[in-house]
């Protein structure tokens, strides 16, 4: 029997990456939506469903990275899924964020941390998680640090944009988290779809990050020395005094005793994705330049 699977949104990096990777595979596999579909509206919702008639569901609705994020569309595209979904045989894997815990001042987070919702945020978050975990028993939270990627409002994204601008980028030494690359996401999602397809009945709130912790400021300044070293040219800094820690810092223990995913450094893939961006941009040192062309 094909088993078709449903990606909901493809508008961030994190969705662009999860269609490129599962476009590959032998799934029945849909990304493209019609023009007019709105995931707010409960009726054109239900009769697309009808029409792809979906294993799995992705959902990626209004998921982004800082100035990226939909909250709006986020929680009540996560509804309108819930109530067109719930009694269904179908199953989801909901994107969700360490947003979730905003506010809440605590060192790390886990899977059992019950989420205050302390900012409109937070609550968008937590919305939608309600949303998807109370319509369907076969749902899968997924809950993710940092997501870096070279476009979009990542950290990442962020420091690189103000550096090929000549901006200083704000940094906190307070605001910590577990950074993954996107293509790490991608890569648990899908190694998580494979085994639930296959029969893994692991179900609730999970969490995804990277092997060890940094600050903001360690994560800018590993950037800054990758972009010397690239481009002899210095990524500016400033560096701001907040009141209370933020913590993005997950735990990952559900994930790696349910479905055996081993989280890994941050620093892993992360030379290579800021080479290639300033490879596009034009902004390698001209020594580099010549070696690219070779390569």
């Amino acid at each position: 029997m094909a088993i078709n699977i449903l990606l909901t949104d493809t508008s961030s990096p994190l969705g662009i990456g999860l269609r490129n990777k599962f476009e590959s595979t032998t799934f029945r596999f849909v990304a493209e939506h019609p023009a007019e579909l709105s995931w707010r509206d409960e009726s054109q919702v239900r009769e697309y469903l009808a029409e792809v008639k979906p294993h799995l569901v992705l959902n990626t609705i209004g998921w982004g990275e800082g100035t990226a994020i939909k909250p709006d569309l986020l929680a009540d595209g996560a509804e309108c899924l819930g109530r067109c979904l719930a009694g269904s045989s179908a199953s989801v894997l909901h994107l969700s964020s360490y947003r979730i815990f905003h506010g809440e001042g605590k060192v790390s987070h886990t899977e059992a941390d019950v989420p205050k919702a302390a900012s409109d945020l937070s609550k968008a978050f937590a919305q939608a998680e309600s949303a998807i975990l109370g319509a369907l028993p076969s749902s899968l939270v997924l809950r993710s640090s940092w997501v870096l990627s070279t476009e979009g409002g990542s950290l990442l994204a962020r420091l690189l944009a103000d550096f090929e601008a000549g901006r200083s980028t704000v940094i906190s030494e307070h605001w910590r988290g577990t950074p993954v690359m996107v293509s790490d996401v991608v890569r648990a999602v899908y190694a998580v779809t494979q085994q639930i397809i296959y029969g893994a009945n692991n179900w609730g709130v999970m969490h995804f990050g990277s092997s060890d912790v940094c600050s903001e400021s360690v994560f800018a300044h590993k950037i800054q020395d990758m972009v010397q070293a690239e481009t002899g040219r210095l990524l500016q800094l400033e560096a701001i005094e907040t009141e209370t820690d933020n913590s993005a810092v997950l735990e990952v223990r559900r994930l790696r005793d349910c479905f055996g995913l081993q989280p890994r450094s941050w620093r892993q893939g992360l030379r290579p994705a800021v080479r290639r961006w300033l490879d596009r941009r034009g902004l390698l040192a001209e020594v580099d330049s010549a070696v690219v062309e070779n390569d």
